[in-house]
Protein backbone atom coordinates (compact mmCIF):
# COMPACT_ATOMS: atom_id res chain seq x y z
CA UNK A 1 0.00 0.00 0.00
CA UNK A 2 1.31 3.33 -1.06
CA UNK A 3 1.03 6.71 0.78
CA UNK A 4 -1.49 8.23 -2.05
CA UNK A 5 -3.95 5.24 -1.36
CA UNK A 6 -7.28 6.02 -0.37
CA UNK A 7 -8.24 3.81 2.71
CA UNK A 8 -11.57 2.20 2.82
CA UNK A 9 -12.23 0.33 5.98
CA UNK A 10 -15.05 -2.04 5.87
CA UNK A 11 -16.83 -4.24 8.08
CA UNK A 12 -14.57 -7.24 9.51
CA UNK A 13 -15.06 -10.25 6.97
CA UNK A 14 -16.69 -8.44 4.44
CA UNK A 15 -14.57 -9.70 1.89
CA UNK A 16 -12.06 -11.68 3.91
CA UNK A 17 -14.70 -14.02 3.49
CA UNK A 18 -13.46 -14.90 0.29
CA UNK A 19 -10.20 -15.67 0.90
CA UNK A 20 -11.06 -17.44 4.85
CA UNK A 21 -11.06 -21.16 3.50
CA UNK A 22 -7.54 -19.92 1.98
CA UNK A 23 -6.85 -18.74 5.58
CA UNK A 24 -7.85 -21.76 7.08
CA UNK A 25 -6.06 -24.45 4.44
CA UNK A 26 -3.72 -25.78 7.03
CA UNK A 27 -6.81 -27.13 9.48
CA UNK A 28 -7.79 -30.78 8.89
CA UNK A 29 -11.79 -30.40 9.55
CA UNK A 30 -12.20 -34.13 9.43
CA UNK A 31 -9.82 -34.51 12.39
CA UNK A 32 -11.44 -31.74 14.43
CA UNK A 33 -14.72 -33.66 13.97
CA UNK A 34 -13.21 -36.80 14.97
CA UNK A 35 -12.48 -35.01 17.87
CA UNK A 36 -15.48 -33.19 18.89
CA UNK A 37 -17.88 -36.88 18.32
CA UNK A 38 -15.17 -38.64 20.44
CA UNK A 39 -15.21 -36.14 23.53
CA UNK A 40 -19.66 -36.49 22.81
CA UNK A 41 -19.28 -39.77 23.09
CA UNK A 42 -19.47 -40.84 26.56
CA UNK A 43 -22.37 -38.64 27.14
CA UNK A 44 -24.91 -39.62 24.42
CA UNK A 45 -26.05 -35.97 23.22
CA UNK A 46 -29.33 -35.63 21.02
CA UNK A 47 -28.18 -34.91 17.33
CA UNK A 48 -29.42 -31.03 17.66
CA UNK A 49 -25.82 -28.81 17.51
CA UNK A 50 -25.37 -25.32 17.00
CA UNK A 51 -22.84 -23.97 15.37
CA UNK A 52 -22.23 -20.91 16.63
CA UNK A 53 -19.85 -18.59 14.96
CA UNK A 54 -19.23 -21.07 11.96
CA UNK A 55 -17.52 -18.98 9.86
CA UNK A 56 -18.06 -20.59 5.91
CA UNK A 57 -19.59 -23.92 7.63
CA UNK A 58 -16.53 -26.46 7.09
CA UNK A 59 -17.33 -27.77 10.66
CA UNK A 60 -21.30 -27.51 10.45
CA UNK A 61 -21.63 -29.33 6.67
CA UNK A 62 -19.01 -32.11 7.92
CA UNK A 63 -20.65 -32.72 11.39
CA UNK A 64 -24.38 -32.79 8.84
CA UNK A 65 -22.68 -35.47 6.84
CA UNK A 66 -22.76 -37.77 9.98
CA UNK A 67 -26.16 -37.17 10.29
CA UNK A 68 -25.73 -34.49 12.82
CA UNK A 69 -28.83 -31.57 12.77
CA UNK A 70 -27.36 -28.26 12.51
CA UNK A 71 -27.96 -24.57 12.62
CA UNK A 72 -25.21 -22.85 11.81
CA UNK A 73 -25.13 -19.06 12.88
CA UNK A 74 -22.35 -16.52 12.76
CA UNK A 75 -22.17 -12.47 13.19
CA UNK A 76 -21.58 -11.93 9.63
CA UNK A 77 -23.37 -12.44 6.54
CA UNK A 78 -20.82 -12.22 4.37
CA UNK A 79 -19.14 -15.63 6.26
CA UNK A 80 -22.91 -17.01 6.47
CA UNK A 81 -23.64 -16.50 1.80
CA UNK A 82 -20.06 -18.36 1.97
CA UNK A 83 -22.03 -21.43 4.08
CA UNK A 84 -25.03 -21.83 2.00
CA UNK A 85 -23.04 -22.21 -0.98
CA UNK A 86 -20.56 -25.01 0.87
CA UNK A 87 -23.62 -26.75 1.95
CA UNK A 88 -25.31 -26.42 -1.49
CA UNK A 89 -22.47 -28.10 -2.51
CA UNK A 90 -22.22 -30.92 -0.31
CA UNK A 91 -26.21 -31.55 -0.55
CA UNK A 92 -26.88 -31.11 3.31
CA UNK A 93 -29.65 -29.78 4.44
CA UNK A 94 -28.83 -26.85 7.15
CA UNK A 95 -30.46 -24.23 8.73
CA UNK A 96 -28.25 -20.89 8.82
CA UNK A 97 -28.72 -17.58 10.33
CA UNK A 98 -27.26 -13.90 10.90
CA UNK A 99 -26.78 -13.65 14.56
CA UNK A 100 -24.29 -12.58 17.85
CA UNK A 101 -23.16 -15.74 19.61
CA UNK A 102 -23.56 -13.36 23.03
CA UNK A 103 -27.10 -13.16 22.61
CA UNK A 104 -28.62 -15.22 19.59
CA UNK A 105 -31.93 -17.36 20.34
CA UNK A 106 -33.83 -18.60 17.92
CA UNK A 107 -36.78 -20.43 20.51
CA UNK A 108 -35.03 -23.67 20.37
CA UNK A 109 -33.29 -25.74 22.70
CA UNK A 110 -30.16 -27.79 21.45
CA UNK A 111 -28.52 -30.85 22.33
CA UNK A 112 -24.84 -29.81 21.57
CA UNK A 113 -23.46 -25.80 21.10
CA UNK A 114 -19.86 -25.35 19.47
CA UNK A 115 -17.66 -22.26 19.19
CA UNK A 116 -14.41 -23.11 17.16
CA UNK A 117 -11.37 -21.90 15.51
CA UNK A 118 -10.89 -18.83 18.01
CA UNK A 119 -14.55 -17.44 17.85
CA UNK A 120 -14.23 -17.24 21.64
CA UNK A 121 -10.79 -14.83 20.95
CA UNK A 122 -12.93 -12.33 19.35
CA UNK A 123 -14.62 -11.55 23.13
CA UNK A 124 -12.53 -8.91 24.36
CA UNK A 125 -13.10 -9.46 28.08
CA UNK A 126 -14.49 -11.31 30.78
CA UNK A 127 -17.94 -10.17 30.99
CA UNK A 128 -18.76 -10.75 27.30
CA UNK A 129 -17.38 -14.51 27.64
CA UNK A 130 -19.98 -14.32 30.47
CA UNK A 131 -22.47 -13.26 28.85
CA UNK A 132 -21.96 -15.67 26.06
CA UNK A 133 -21.93 -18.81 28.34
CA UNK A 134 -24.69 -18.02 29.89
CA UNK A 135 -26.73 -17.35 26.73
CA UNK A 136 -25.54 -20.78 25.51
CA UNK A 137 -26.50 -22.45 29.18
CA UNK A 138 -29.82 -21.37 28.51
CA UNK A 139 -29.83 -22.11 24.77
CA UNK A 140 -28.99 -26.04 25.94
CA UNK A 141 -31.41 -28.80 26.68
CA UNK A 142 -30.67 -30.24 29.97
CA UNK A 143 -27.56 -32.12 30.32
CA UNK A 144 -26.44 -29.99 27.31
CA UNK A 145 -22.38 -30.06 26.09
CA UNK A 146 -21.04 -26.73 25.04
CA UNK A 147 -17.55 -27.09 23.09
CA UNK A 148 -15.32 -24.17 22.10
CA UNK A 149 -11.70 -23.88 21.87
CA UNK A 150 -9.50 -20.77 23.22
CA UNK A 151 -6.12 -19.25 21.74
CA UNK A 152 -3.28 -18.76 24.34
CA UNK A 153 -1.08 -16.39 24.32
CA UNK A 154 2.09 -18.99 24.16
CA UNK A 155 0.65 -19.24 20.51
CA UNK A 156 -0.46 -15.83 19.47
CA UNK A 157 3.85 -15.26 20.85
CA UNK A 158 5.34 -18.28 18.95
CA UNK A 159 3.40 -17.82 15.54
CA UNK A 160 1.90 -14.43 15.20
CA UNK A 161 4.12 -11.45 16.32
CA UNK A 162 4.55 -9.14 13.66
CA UNK A 163 3.40 -11.77 11.49
CA UNK A 164 3.16 -10.63 7.85
CA UNK A 165 1.43 -12.40 4.56
CA UNK A 166 0.97 -10.96 1.24
CA UNK A 167 -1.50 -13.00 -1.72
CA UNK A 168 -2.02 -12.49 -4.84
CA UNK A 169 -4.89 -13.64 -6.95
CA UNK A 170 -6.71 -12.44 -10.25
CA UNK A 171 -9.13 -10.43 -7.48
CA UNK A 172 -6.49 -8.87 -5.96
CA UNK A 173 -5.35 -11.01 -3.11
CA UNK A 174 -4.65 -9.11 0.47
CA UNK A 175 -2.00 -8.06 2.61
CA UNK A 176 -1.60 -9.31 5.87
CA UNK A 177 -0.19 -7.83 9.14
CA UNK A 178 -0.50 -9.50 12.94
CA UNK A 179 0.41 -7.53 15.73
CA UNK A 180 0.41 -8.93 19.29
CA UNK A 181 0.74 -7.24 22.38
CA UNK A 182 2.19 -9.57 25.40
CA UNK A 183 0.80 -7.27 28.18
CA UNK A 184 -2.54 -6.65 27.22
CA UNK A 185 -3.15 -9.93 25.15
CA UNK A 186 -4.57 -8.70 22.22
CA UNK A 187 -3.40 -9.36 18.88
CA UNK A 188 -4.64 -7.35 15.55
CA UNK A 189 -4.69 -8.44 12.51
CA UNK A 190 -4.80 -5.61 9.52
CA UNK A 191 -6.05 -7.10 5.86
CA UNK A 192 -5.66 -4.59 3.24
CA UNK A 193 -7.18 -5.46 -0.21
CA UNK A 194 -6.99 -3.92 -3.58
CA UNK A 195 -9.92 -2.71 -5.48
CA UNK A 196 -11.07 -2.40 -8.35
CA UNK A 197 -10.41 1.44 -8.20
CA UNK A 198 -5.95 1.74 -8.68
CA UNK A 199 -5.46 4.47 -5.91
CA UNK A 200 -8.29 2.53 -3.30
CA UNK A 201 -7.56 0.10 -1.26
CA UNK A 202 -10.06 -1.59 1.59
CA UNK A 203 -8.98 -1.93 5.04
CA UNK A 204 -10.44 -4.86 7.33
CA UNK A 205 -9.39 -4.70 11.07
CA UNK A 206 -9.59 -8.05 13.03
CA UNK A 207 -9.16 -8.08 17.14
CA UNK A 208 -8.51 -10.66 19.14
CA UNK A 209 -7.38 -11.94 22.69
CA UNK A 210 -5.65 -14.79 23.98
CA UNK A 211 -6.38 -16.28 26.90
CA UNK A 212 -4.19 -18.01 29.49
CA UNK A 213 -5.12 -20.89 31.37
CA UNK A 214 -5.83 -19.45 34.34
CA UNK A 215 -8.44 -16.95 32.49
CA UNK A 216 -10.22 -19.83 31.57
CA UNK A 217 -10.56 -21.62 34.56
CA UNK A 218 -11.81 -18.19 36.37
CA UNK A 219 -14.61 -17.22 33.65
CA UNK A 220 -15.66 -20.99 33.42
CA UNK A 221 -15.88 -21.21 37.48
CA UNK A 222 -17.91 -17.88 37.46
CA UNK A 223 -20.23 -20.14 34.78
CA UNK A 224 -23.64 -21.57 35.39
CA UNK A 225 -22.11 -24.48 34.47
CA UNK A 226 -21.14 -26.73 37.20
CA UNK A 227 -19.46 -29.30 35.25
CA UNK A 228 -15.84 -29.11 32.83
CA UNK A 229 -12.48 -30.17 31.12
CA UNK A 230 -10.22 -27.69 29.86
CA UNK A 231 -8.17 -29.95 27.30
CA UNK A 232 -4.90 -29.24 25.27
CA UNK A 233 -6.70 -29.58 21.46
CA UNK A 234 -3.38 -31.49 20.24
CA UNK A 235 -3.35 -34.52 23.07
CA UNK A 236 -6.89 -33.84 24.37
CA UNK A 237 -5.28 -34.12 27.95
CA UNK A 238 -5.14 -32.14 30.54
CA UNK A 239 -4.61 -28.43 29.48
CA UNK A 240 -1.09 -26.78 30.76
CA UNK A 241 1.03 -24.00 30.05
CA UNK A 242 2.32 -25.38 27.30
CA UNK A 243 -1.02 -25.64 25.47
CA UNK A 244 -1.28 -23.46 22.62
CA UNK A 245 -4.93 -23.84 22.31
CA UNK A 246 -7.32 -25.01 24.93
CA UNK A 247 -10.34 -27.39 23.68
CA UNK A 248 -12.72 -26.35 26.72
CA UNK A 249 -16.16 -28.93 27.01
CA UNK A 250 -18.59 -27.96 29.98
CA UNK A 251 -21.90 -29.75 30.42
CA UNK A 252 -25.39 -28.17 31.65
CA UNK A 253 -27.14 -30.29 34.86
CA UNK A 254 -30.16 -31.96 34.77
Amino acid sequence: MTDHQHIQKIEPYQRLAGYYDRLMDFIDYDIWVDDIEALLEPYHPGKAILDISCGTGSMAVRLAQRGWQLTAVDLSSYMIEMARVKAREAEVALTFAVGDMVQYHDGRRYDVIINLHDGLNYLLDDKTILAFLDNAHDLLEPEGILIFDVVTPLLCQTHFRGYREIFHDELGGYERYTSYDPVTYLAKSVFTLNTEQADTVDVETHLQRAYELADVQSFVESSPFTRWQILDDETLEQGNAQSERFLVVLRKSS
